[in-house]
């Protein structure tokens, strides 16, 4: 799903990056730290912004890498 932004939030008792949109996870841990990373690396790649949602849902933070150097 290249091309959706990558989001970061809490559920079921676990943290979860996923692109918005997609059903299916990218990563899935207990590790909040993990989920993050994950989230930024897939964002980077991707050149999307990587949204970060606390435990209630809200909005924490956007990222944007949308206009990284291509050597980035």
């Amino acid at each position: 799903m290249t091309g959706s932004n990558v989001e970061t939030f809490y559920e079921d008792l676990l943290w979860k990056t996923r692109h918005e949109g997609s059903a299916q996870s990218l990563v899935v841990s207990t590790s909040q730290s993990e989920a993050l990373d994950a989230g930024r690396r897939a964002a980077v790649r991707d050149r999307v912004d990587h949204l970060i949602r606390d435990m209630d849902g809200r909005l924490l933070c956007q990222n944007s890498y949308r206009d990284l150097p291509k050597s980035y």
